[in-house]
């Protein structure tokens, strides 16, 4: 029991680096079969074995279709999953990711993980969809991050995808201004590019070594003209070594922004 304890404190510490908090108490997984899927299943997630992760969670949900924790973990690798295939498959993904993070919110609606993951599916469910679905779902977005920070202050992943929003509704075109503004469901006011730096440079004050958020804020910062602190940012990303799926390329990109800033000068 004490090593199992020790590997679950350190699974812990590794899923928080990459921008999740750790579990809290009241919602902690028992010690029987469930709760020792989800332990894989963080596990195989720390490691990016997202596949892996993925199986281990389904086996939690067979055993119980509404635990909380087993719900959460499939949204969240589903969504990064998602992240990573074409076509009907990414579709099929993010659909069970927001159909999973829906039943936990419900399941659980104070814990803010839920929230978090809700709003990370529902930002990917955007990118597939026309301007007047997409303006209904950037309030619901906004309204999911909101939850979780007020529920929890200390997510980076839910600063990161904030950030993200300001930045995003910040610079929508015309066309799909001009159409939110005559549907009910209306976007919040207030997006910009200063309040996307503000919630992308919290979020790597919570995460230091999440690359995927330096990323989002140098991509901030290069919208700013703000050329100095994208450098730096892109500099600190390629120092951190690439645990996740998607770090490979991030690193790339990082390699190919620096390029432009110094033949830029």
């Amino acid at each position: 029991m004490i090593v199992r304890r020790s590997v679950w404190c350190a699974v812990v510490m590794l899923v928080t680096l990459s921008g999740i908090r750790a579990v809290h108490p009241v919602v902690a997984a028992p010690a029987n079969d469930i709760g020792a899927a989800i332990e894989r299943g963080n596990e195989s997630y720390a490691r990016g074995k997202l596949r892996e992760a993925l199986v281990a969670y389904q086996g939690a949900q067979a055993q119980d279709a509404t635990h909380y924790w087993a719900l959460v973990g499939l949204a969240r690798v589903e969504s990064e999953l998602g992240e990573a295939v074409p076509g009907e498959e990414r579709r099929r993904l993010i659909a069970a990711a927001v159909e999973h993070a829906r039943a936990a919110v419900k399941a659980v609606p104070d814990e803010a993980q839920a929230h978090v993951w809700l709003a990370v599916a529902l930002r990917q469910q955007t990118e597939m969809e026309g301007p007047k679905t997409r303006a209904a779902l950037w309030r619901e977005i906004k309204s999911e991050l909101d939850r979780a920070i007020g529920l929890d202050a200390g997510i980076a992943r839910a600063y990161l995808e904030r950030g993200r929003w300001h930045r995003r509704l910040a610079t929508r075109g015309l066309w799909e201004r001009t159409v939110s503004k005559v549907l009910l469901a209306k976007v919040p006011k207030g997006a910009s590019k200063d309040n996307a730096v503000r919630d992308l440079e919290k979020a790597v004050e919570l995460a230091p070594q999440a690359i995927e958020a330096r990323m989002e804020l140098a991509r901030t910062y290069l919208e700013l003209e703000r050329d100095a602190d994208a450098r730096r940012e892109l500099e600190r990303a390629l120092g951190i070594p690439a645990n996740r799926p998607r770090d490979p390329g991030l690193h790339a990109e990082a390699r190919e922004l620096l390029e432009k800033l110094a033949k830029r000068g």
